[in-house]
């Protein structure tokens, strides 16, 4: 048995919860996604509707004609409206004139002042085992900036209508499986102030096990610290940024950081290559030469004390974008294969110059390949021949195969649901959702320091989620959890003109 709602969830957007116009409002920004045709299309001809059933003695009204079933046939309707349509204005209904609609699959959650937690154990860690759990989905829906108009609706809006529409199939695999979780949805409004208030006055959040959200990373830092102080556990689901909030155990990143990106491109490129075939590229800034410590240091750890080598390195002036002066010549390997590491995206001008370098440096003789950064996947002026040629390969946090049976399922699955095509963002609201709505009800409050024992493949990425400790100053210091990050990063190859997994 569960106690959250199958198809609307509430969506508090201030300390005075508006319950009941929740779902209407999140739904309202779905319909006004379809045109007037497919609202109001006919129904298959045969008598029978889409899904089987069968349909009504009255057919739909065609326009100004409608059928009359004394005489069978259609009559003409003098006075039918023939202007256009008007445009359908919302307006927010208090709960207590119009009460939430749950789904009858489930029953009903209570309201705010019941709360039906109540403690049937005690796990590993003093992990409490709950009889139900509060979640809370904290999304910038932007329900405030709403005007009714579709054109109105805002980037990180259809973001979070995204994630929360996969995160809604989750919740629905969940309460088939009978795990008991209380959901409120939240919105952050995309503002600081706002989501102080929220973490300071909200009951829902203050009495979450488990907060999901918010989406910038000023936003996630409130309601991680929120999740420190009161013992919530806060999931990140955007932001990869290392430095949100210290010595909290209560924190888990869902996309690896930068480090990790470098690390994982490190790793593969040590596979086959050695110390005098990488070279590593970037800009001549502090941040973009501070990415070449994270490469050196993972070479080192990998490659072993003995073995530590100085990797080459090539920066370029911001005031030399196009690579004049510079040759490749000299770091081209004519024995073995070159690698060039690219930890840069900031400038497409630059890397664009630096792959036509590249092309136009090697023989026919020589192998090259490129490694570089999730943006470059998103770069439109750089001809994708030279990705193809010089064998591009990316970081990314996330990878969805369309030829996978459950991607496909998931596709289709969400379609029929809301009549339109999932993004990357619905996927990874409908796997994080599952994922630790499972592992909230398997090992109760404090189920994060069971993380790293269950790694799992998802549609979008692998969970494989680890500690994160700082180094000690000295060496009888006792080292707490900083966070938990999603370690786990794709690497793609650019071949046959697309992105394919490659580990």
């Amino acid at each position: 048995m569960t106690s959250v709602p199958n198809h609307l969830l509430p969506l508090n957007g201030n300390s005075a919860a508006f319950r009941a116009a929740s779902s209407f409002l999140i739904a309202l920004a779905l319909i006004t996604s379809l045109s007037a045709c497919e609202l109001f299309k006919p129904l298959p001809s045969g008598g029978q509707t889409g899904d089987g059933t069968k349909k009504e003695d009255l057919d739909p009204i065609r326009g100004r004609r409608v059928y009359d079933p004394n005489t069978g046939t259609y009559v003409l309707v003098r006075n039918a409206p023939s202007g256009s349509m008007d445009t359908i204005r919302w307006k927010e209904i208090p709960s207590t004139v119009e009460p939430p609609i749950y789904s009858t699959s489930a029953p009903v959650a209570p309201g705010p002042s019941v709360n039906p937690v109540r403690p049937i154990g005690v796990g590993e860690g003093n992990s409490q085992l709950l009889s139900s759990y509060n979640v809370a989905v904290v999304l910038p829906f932007l329900t405030d900036r709403f005007t009714g108009d579709k054109s109105s609706i805002p980037a990180n809006s259809e973001w979070a209508l995204q994630f929360y529409n996969g995160a809604r199939m989750a919740f629905d695999d969940l309460s088939a499986q009978s795990i008991p979780l209380n959901v409120s949805v939240i919105d952050s409004r995309a503002n600081e102030r706002h989501v102080s208030d929220l973490a300071r006055t909200n009951s829902d959040i203050n009495a979450a096990h488990l907060i999901i959200g918010p989406y910038t990373r000023t936003n996630v830092a409130v309601m991680a610290e929120k999740a420190k102080s009161n013992g919530s556990i806060v999931v990140s689901p955007n932001s990869a940024a290392s430095n949100i909030s210290a010595n909290n155990p209560n924190f888990i990143q869902i996309k690896p950081t930068l480090e990790s990106h470098c690390q994982a491109i490190m790793q593969h490129v040590l596979k086959d290559t050695k110390h005098d075939q990488i070279v590593l590229v970037s800009l001549n800034t502090p941040s973009e030469t501070a990415r070449f410590e994270f490469l050196q240091r993972e070479y080192d750890r990998v490659a072993g004390m003995q073995n530590k080598q100085t990797l080459r390195r090539i920066t370029v002036d911001s005031a030399r974008l196009d690579m004049s002066g510079i040759s490749l010549n000299s770091y081209m390997s004519n024995s073995g294969k070159t690698v060039f590491i690219v930890p840069s995206w900031s400038q497409e001008v630059f890397v664009f110059n630096f792959l036509r370098k590249v092309d136009a440096a090697k023989t026919q003789y020589q192998e090259v390949e490129v490694y570089g950064m999730p943006q470059w996947m998103d770069y439109e002026i750089i001809d994708f021949d030279f990705y193809e040629r010089l064998n591009v390969h990316v970081s990314s946090s996330a990878y969805i195969d369309d030829l996978n049976a459950d991607v496909r399922a998931f596709k289709r699955k969400y379609f029929d649901s809301y009549g339109d095509i999932p993004r990357e963002e619905a996927f990874i609201g409908y796997d994080l959702t599952r994922y630790f709505g499972k592992m909230l009800n398997t090992y109760g409050t404090r189920f994060q320091y069971k993380l790293p024992a269950n790694p799992e493949q998802m549609l979008h990425t692998r969970f494989d989620f680890q500690s994160i400790i700082l180094p000690a100053t000295t060496g009888t210091e006792f080292r707490p959890v900083e966070r938990w990050e999603n370690k786990h990063v794709n690497i793609l190859r650019f071949k046959d003109y697309r992105f394919t997994l490659v580990n």
